[in-house]
């Protein structure tokens, strides 16, 4: 279950890159979550309340940091926080 939770944030903070990364290009793009939340929520047993979803899409938005997290390691090291995060919801 934690890889493939792993593997689900790892997927929502690459398209968070690359939205951000077309919006700063000025290319219309609008935001258009896949849905992983609600799948990774169901896995980990975490209630779908509004703040629970605020809370992973900020944590996604930070991981989302392309200087900050600039390598296919960082990424997962982020996932890997993100997922410690959602255990303690």
């Amino acid at each position: 279950m934690k890889t493939n939770v792993l593997t689900l944030i790892k997927d929502d903070i690459k398209i968070s890159r690359l939205t951000n990364a077309l919006d700063r290009l000025n290319v219309p793009v609008n935001h258009y979550p896949l849905g992983n939340a609600k799948v990774i929520f169901s896995l980990m047993e975490i209630p779908e309340a509004e703040q629970n979803f605020e809370m992973y899409y900020k944590l996604i938005e930070q991981a989302a940091d392309m200087e900050q997290f600039d390598s296919t390691e960082k990424i997962s090291e982020s996932a890997e926080g993100i997922f410690r995060e959602l255990m303690g919801v």
